[in-house]
């Protein structure tokens, strides 16, 4: 996991300081919006799924178990990539607008539809092979795939090729799922009965409307709010934001993956309270003292690591970037209460708390918006998860308290 989390560091960074040296900041911005695309695409892919499937996968408790949760990933996928592909090519013009200012290039954002979703199943065999303790070789294939793209993108970018640099990277989860029906074969995974799929389909779209819901909302309100700031604001001050988004991508990014490989798949097999309660602390101790960490180096060396990973251009950015960075360390307790709540079957629970923190960071961006100012995205950001990182550590306290008050809280609690 580190190792693989070393090389999405490095792609990132790569492509962070050639995007910011060989494109002006409007071209930044487009290929940073697109690079924003591609992600939603490549979550959306299988209808969300994959979360629920390592979930599901690290639960199943034979060959069956496992061959329905396969049947039922796949299942999903065929319907949705059709489906969302329609609603992509249909839309492409508007998406182009919203997007990047250009509906002319819709032909851009349906080619990275189709490369995204095409990609699907590799995501399946690679959640499945996280969900059985073979992560290393699931790693291995978004690596190499990972690599290919960022070699090719970073080409590109060198080219002054923005737009195309977005569509290459996009490619690359191609090669990761070759690699991974390669690693996923030793499992011998199978189609189950038709009766079965569909009980393990309804119990995977649980799964899958919780993601679904928190991407989408995440998705509209971001590019919203990138529109609504660009017009008040101007392209350049919105540069800097996204220039801030990617920084806090990078420091985020372990903690996602950390997440999804490690936390999920270990509370999901943990059968007693006090050892969920003590791997949370564990995991919440050492999360936030990695992104204080993060956040002190950025801190002490502002200057120099801007101009060593952006360009002198985007000094004026590093407020941005350091209030990012302390939401950032709130947000280590914000995942914990989510992942918790989903690795324990309750992604309705998981959806709420994304949710409700986007929208007071919405709440609060808007606010600051309309009153001119423009450090609105950051102090937005900050505060949303500050306080649901406040509220997800008072929950967690009080579920120590007696009695029927104390029960009650305990049901309620997010990090249960």
């Amino acid at each position: 996991m580190p190792i693989f989390f070393g090389v999405r560091i490095a792609s990132a960074l790569v492509l962070l300081k050639l995007s910011a040296t060989h494109l002006p900041v409007h071209g930044f911005t487009v290929f940073a919006q697109l690079m924003a695309f591609a992600a939603l695409l490549n979550l959306i892919a299988v209808g969300g799924t994959q979360n629920g499937v390592i979930r599901e996968a690290a639960a199943a408790e034979d060959h069956a178990a496992l061959g329905a949760v396969h049947g039922a990933a796949l299942a999903i996928w065929a319907i949705a990539a059709p489906v969302i592909g329609l609603g992509v090519l249909i839309g492409a013009p508007a998406i182009a607008d919203l997007l990047i200012d250009a509906p002319h290039r819709w032909p851009l954002i349906a080619s990275q539809a189709a490369l995204g979703l095409a990609a699907g199943p590799g995501q399946i065999w690679c959640s499945i092979l996280s969900g059985r303790g073979r992560a290393s070789f699931s790693l291995a294939a978004q690596a190499a795939g990972l690599l290919a793209a960022t070699v090719t993108a970073a080409w590109l970018i060198s080219r002054h090729q923005a737009e195309f640099a977005a569509l290459a990277f996009a490619a690359g989860p191609l090669l990761t799922m070759a690699l991974a029906f390669v690693f996923a074969r030793p499992l011998h995974l199978a189609l189950a009965p038709a009766g079965v799929v569909r009980t393990e389909v309804r119990r995977l779209l649980g799964y899958s409307a919780s993601i679904a819901a928190t991407t989408g909302f995440s998705a509209i309100m971001l590019f919203g709010l990138r529109s609504i700031y660009r017009d008040h604001f101007g392209v350049t001050t919105l540069g800097y934001w996204m220039a801030a988004n990617r920084i806090s991508d990078l420091s985020t990014q372990f903690l996602g993956l950390f997440m999804v490989q490690f936390f999920v798949p270990h509370v999901a097999t943990l059968t007693e309270d006090a050892q969920r309660r003590r791997l949370v602390v564990q995991c919440a101790a050492a999360g936030t003292a990695v992104m204080a960490g993060a956040l002190l180096v950025f801190t002490l060396g502002a200057p120099l690591l801007v101009h060593l990973f952006l360009a002198d251009t985007y000094l004026p950015a590093i407020p941005v970037i350091r209030t990012y960075m302390i939401g950032d360390t709130m947000r280590v307790l914000v995942s914990l209460a989510m992942f918790s709540a989903f690795a324990r079957g309750r992604p309705g629970r998981y959806a709420a708390i994304e949710i409700a923190t986007l929208a007071m960071m919405a709440a609060i961006t808007l606010t600051l918006i309309g009153m001119g100012d423009p450090r609105a995205p950051q102090i937005g950001y900050a505060s949303a998860y500050a306080l649901s990182a406040g509220i997800a550590v008072l929950l967690f306290l009080m579920r120590r308290r007696p009695g029927g008050a104390g029960n009650a809280i305990r049901a309620a609690s997010p990090l249960r």
